[in-house]
């Protein structure tokens, strides 16, 4: 238990860095009002409530901005846990077009460490400063060594998350024809 506790709060401390995912993409032959209908409609199914994940919902300047959370599943102490990450994503549309944008990505329980500050952590020398953030007075080689090889192995988990998101997010903008 112990170890699983070092292993949770080590996403739970380090420094600050941004890291976004963002991309522009054509969409030939639709019109912001499809698009913007088909980003709303891919939050509604996305997350348990649209609603609450949205925080700014804007059809006139064809705007969605929301925060959501995922659950990754990463190896801490030898065991699988579910990592919460969190992340804010905007999406904007306009005839032809739409944009994502994803950043403000943060790990942990708590949501305290960026996906940075994550990635950081996969050397020792990041290792180390995360273990001495998270209290650890004086770590030793082994534990700092075994930090860093853990995160490098997790730390892909996270940014595979972010993929699929946007994958999804791409299927759905594309959106079939509502021929019934």
């Amino acid at each position: 238990m112990k170890k699983l506790l070092l292993g949770i709060l080590l996403l739970c401390s380090v420094s600050a860095f941004a890291k976004e995912f963002t991309e522009v993409i054509e969409a030939p032959g639709k019109t912001a009002d499809q698009l913007y209908s088909s980003a709303r409609e891919w939050f509604a199914e996305t997350f348990k409530s649209a609603d609450d994940v949205l925080q700014m919902d804007d059809p006139v300047s064809g705007k969605l901005i929301g925060k959501g959370f995922d659950k990754v599943p990463i190896k801490a102490a030898g065991m699988i846990v579910e990592i919460k990450m969190q992340y804010t994503i905007k999406i904007f549309v306009k005839d032809g077009r739409f944009k994502y944008d994803i950043a403000n990505i943060r790990v942990g329980e708590l949501a305290t460490s960026t996906l940075e500050e994550y990635e950081l952590a996969c050397s020792p020398e990041g290792a180390k400063k995360a273990l001495i953030d998270a209290g650890m007075k004086n770590p030793g080689k082994k534990i700092i060594e075994k930090t860093a090889s853990n995160n490098k192995i997790n730390y892909p988990k996270f940014e595979e998350a972010i993929k699929n998101i946007v994958a999804d997010l791409k299927i759905a903008m594309k959106g079939a024809e509502d021929d019934w």
